[in-house]
């Protein structure tokens, strides 16, 4: 018989049918496996919600009261000639330290010298006439006694000019010391003047100002409904824009309040070693109205309230507690506790725990 022969296209399909045959095992195999690996449902896996915590501690809280203030310097001193004349030298330049004692302006004195040594001599000159009248009316009087009577002695002193003479002198005396100006105290000049020797300068004219601000004072406005609470002697935290922070204590309370604005004024003084904090800037006050301690202090956003009931949650393992608690002391920030079942380094919930229920299971955060 003969054999019929294969086309090359059923060659081809014979091929491809062998092909399929060989790879079936392991497609079966791959599935087997790919099964066996698939994760399980959503169902089967617990989801634990996320809360954050906080470790408690037992510091004391400290109740404060948050103003702002203008800096003063605790001494200030115009410097203002009280003669006009012509500048001889000066150490008035912006910024300048100057000690106690240091001479702040001169004048060219050589005018009030002149005048002073004419009124010395008409002094001399009065007195002199004066001592002889004395003596004279004595004598006429037929009197033992010295001196005359106090009324006498003064209408004499009048008429022989002795008076007149005495005070155009002490005048030229003091005249002579207003040309030249000391410092009562060591500070730092603020001038936006520029003197130059020669110059002539009037009296009454400002050329600046001698500042002390080695103590400072800061005077905070507080609502009237807040006043009544502060003390002297209370400390006071004073902080500038770029952080720079000193203490103060209260020196005095204003007797009177803004009948507008509703505040009354704190002084305040703090000594500024530094000189960071100058006068004329404004600063952050806090005064610490009172200090409270319990036994353990945790942050306000710890406390929540269920049933009108304020409660924490505690978190023992993974695990929370719902505790009520009874506050002795709330802040804006901080909560004092005095119940048994929280001490000192226990981690209370503090964000995404409003939802959450006593013994629930949760992924612990810390903060």
């Amino acid at each position: 018989m003969n054999q019929r022969k294969t086309s090359p296209k059923n060659k081809a399909r014979i091929i491809n049918y062998l092909v399929l045959v060989a790879l079936l095992p392991i497609v079966i195999f791959s599935c087997e496996k790919a099964e066996q690996e698939k994760p399980e449902r959503p169902g089967q896996v617990e989801i634990l919600p996320e809360v954050i915590f906080t470790i408690i501690d037992d510091q004391p809280l400290h109740r404060v009261l948050n103003t702002r203030g203008i800096v003063e310097p605790v001494s200030e001193l115009p410097i203002i000639p009280r003669v006009s004349g012509f500048l001889h030298s000066h150490s008035i330049r912006d910024g300048l330290l100057i000690r106690e004692g240091q001479t702040l302006f001169q004048f060219d004195k050589a005018e009030w010298e002149i005048g002073l040594r004419e009124a010395e001599v008409n002094y001399l000159k009065a007195q002199q006439e004066f001592e002889l009248e004395s003596r004279q009316r004595l004598r006429a009087q037929g009197s033992s006694r010295e001196t005359l009577s106090e009324f006498d002695d003064r209408l004499l002193r009048n008429q022989t000019g002795y008076t007149q003479a005495r005070t155009q002198l002490d005048r030229a005396q003091l005249e002579l010391s207003f040309t030249s100006l000391k410092a009562p105290f060591s500070g730092q000049i603020s001038t936006s003047r520029i003197l130059t020797p020669g110059s002539y300068l009037s009296a009454g004219q400002e050329l600046g100002l001698l500042i002390n601000y080695s103590t400072i004072r800061i005077r905070f406005d507080v609502l009237e409904s807040e006043i009544g609470q502060i003390k002297t002697g209370m400390e006071v935290e004073i902080r500038a824009a770029d952080g720079h922070a000193i203490t103060g204590r209260v020196v005095g309370i204003s007797p009177r309040v803004d009948r507008d604005r509703k505040t009354g004024q704190v002084l305040v003084e703090a000594e500024n070693p530094a000189l960071q904090l100058k006068p004329g800037m404004s600063v952050d006050g806090n005064i610490q109205l009172e200090t409270i301690e319990g036994r353990v202090r945790a942050p306000r956003a710890a406390l929540l309230h269920r049933d009108n009931r304020p409660l924490v949650f505690k978190l023992n393992g993974n695990q929370v507690e719902w505790i009520y608690v009874n506050p002795v002391a709330i802040t804006s920030d901080w909560i004092i506790l005095n119940e048994n079942s929280i001490s000192p380094g226990d981690t209370l919930a503090v964000d995404r725990h409003f939802a959450i229920s006593h013994l629930a299971r949760v992924r612990a955060l810390l903060r």
